[in-house]
């Protein structure tokens, strides 16, 4: 029993607290110091109450107490050891860098990947300068080109203004607008399956696409992926930038010009092959399977302005206006025309594909029939569209063969229906109206909007309009048989005409609008298109 009360004081002893410090025992009797309270020695991770006594040092066994690691803070104290008050020292990170400076890609190679190098620590975050033309993974640095063009990718150091960048360029890439997609939309970007892409081959500056479907007679062009520009005028120009019918080897038996596209003659299978190694591109093609459509029928009608130019998917849309086939394999069409209406031929269903104009009715034949020249009697003329115009009104026969090979009307026959129209009517005058809400509305030729003709050419015109109603002019030509020509000559608005407006009694821009309820006086010179409109709370005339 006393030999245990022994060795229970011994251990008790070995170990005492005196003023708040810390004793440690050796074996010698000698006890060691601890510091206390605040103060810590401590290093990056953690931190500790050191040996103070002379026979401890750095490194030894015992040199160090209450080891731990550091507690961070939270908010503006996240960077410092709640226990220790320990620092953390700033980021060493001052120089980012990356694998490539320079990238290019193109529609054989659309994704890559960037790396970023530190020389310190930090995370990094990627960014593109133009989203649609190239994108970047944000914090994996993979790049996608989505179409041609140009962009610069930044990798910076989070948190930081230190950076890097990598610029990018995705080589021109060419499509088939057209063909079975006879909406003609579209490819903004690479990789849609709705579009059939040019690919490189074997020998540099050939491309080829695969082997796909076209339609019999079906038209298309070459255009460059994500080329969906406008001009000036904001309308869309991408054809501008395109491959077409003039682009087709001269020898090439497959594809032919139809209008200004690139037209196949029978439904099939097609591989198209893009040739750009001269100073021109060349486009050719080879039917690799013809595809035998015995149950399908293709349907032609008259497709423009006397229908408004609706497009018709069914032959019950394209109403009175399709041919009707002939047991010789030609196909016939009997309308009332009027003249200056303009017209080509389409298919059922097929919409833009297949377009007879031009190539329709050769140029010799409409000389065939009378010249296009106003001072001769003629049937039908051309119009700046390329479209067949009718230049007389009457009862048209046309017979087409569309399986002819050369795709042109063999004939056609002309019954007038109005003697004033068997021959070419003169132009002996003009006629302007006024239109818009401002006089009941946008109709054209309301006899009571006809302005008065004056002195000089000078037209005129009063009328009563609440505020704030828009209104413009425009004009139709006068024939010596009476009749208005059946197209607008000319149109008058803040567009194309220079205003005088005494009192600011309208404004614009686009069309003219009225500023106050009231009577207005307009007075238009079509020629130098120059217009002059006063206001009076009340009737002038009375």
């Amino acid at each position: 029993m006393k030999k245990a009360k022994l060795l229970a004081t011994l251990a008790a002893a070995a170990v005492l607290t005196v003023g708040g410090g810390v004793i440690a025992g050796c074996n010698d009797g000698h006890t060691h110091t601890y510091s206390t309270g605040d103060d810590w020695g401590k290093d990056t991770t953690s931190h500790w109450h050191y040996a103070t006594c002379d026979d401890l040092k750095e490194g030894d066994k015992d040199y160090k107490i209450d080891v731990a690691d550091h507690v961070w803070g939270t908010g503006d104290s996240a960077d410092k050891c709640s226990v220790c008050k320990y620092q953390k020292p700033a980021s060493s990170a001052t120089e980012i860098s990356l694998n490539k400076t320079e990238l290019a890609l193109s529609i054989a190679k659309t994704e890559g990947t960037l790396e970023a190098t530190l020389n310190g620590t930090g995370t990094v975050t990627w960014s593109s300068s133009d989203n649609t033309v190239v994108q970047v993974g944000a914090a994996t640095g993979a790049v996608e080109a989505l179409k041609p063009g140009t962009a610069t990718i930044t990798a910076t150091i989070t948190g930081t203004e230190i950076k890097a960048t990598c610029a990018v360029t995705v080589a021109d890439a060419y499509y088939i607008i057209g063909g079975m997609d006879s909406d003609w939309n579209k490819a903004a970007a690479f990789g849609d399956p709705n579009y059939v892409y040019f690919m490189p081959t074997e020998t540099e500056g050939i491309y080829k696409t695969k082997s796909f479907e076209l339609p019999k007679l079906g038209s298309f062009q070459v255009a460059p992926v994500g080329n969906t520009c406008v001009d000036d005028n904001d309308e869309n120009v991408w054809w501008k930038h395109a491959f077409n019918g003039s682009n087709i080897t001269p020898d090439d038996t497959v594809l032919s010009n139809n209008n200004g596209n690139i037209a196949v003659e029978k439904h099939g299978m097609y591989t198209i092959t893009l040739d750009l190694t001269g100073e021109k591109a060349v486009i050719s093609g080879v039917c690799d399977r013809e595809i035998e459509d015995p149950e399908t029928e293709t349907i032609y009608y008259l497709f423009g302005s006397m229908s408004n130019w609706t497009v018709a998917d069914t032959v019950e849309a394209a109403e009175g206006y399709v041919f009707t086939n002939n047991p010789d394999g030609t196909i016939t069409l009997t309308i009332d025309l009027a003249r200056d209406t303009e017209f080509k031929v389409l298919a059922v269903g097929m919409k833009y594909n297949i377009e007879y104009a031009e190539s329709a009715i050769p140029r010799e034949l409409i000389g065939a029939n009378g010249s296009a020249t106003v001072a001769t009697a003629y049937k039908l003329t051309w119009t700046d569209s390329k479209n067949i115009g009718v230049g007389l009104s009457g009862k048209y026969t046309f017979t087409l063969n569309p399986d002819g090979g050369t795709n042109n009307i063999l004939s056609y026959t002309f019954e007038a229906t109005d003697a004033t129209e068997t021959t070419v009517p003169q132009v002996v005058g003009l006629n302007c109206y006024i239109k818009g809400p401002a006089v009941g509305g946008w109709d054209e030729k309301v006899e009571a909007n006809k302005m008065t003709e004056g002195e000089n050419g000078v037209y005129k015109i009063t009328f009563q309009a609440e505020a704030d109603a828009e209104f413009m002019f425009n004009s139709y030509e006068v024939y010596d048989n009476g009749n208005l020509g059946s197209k607008q000559k000319d149109y008058f608005n803040n567009g194309n005409t220079t205003l005088t407006n005494v009192g600011n009694c309208v404004t614009a821009p686009g069309n003219y609008k009225t500023v106050a309820a009231g009577w207005y006086t307009a007075t238009l010179d079509p020629e130098a298109k120059t217009l002059t409109i006063t206001y009076s709370a009340t009737n002038p005339a009375a």
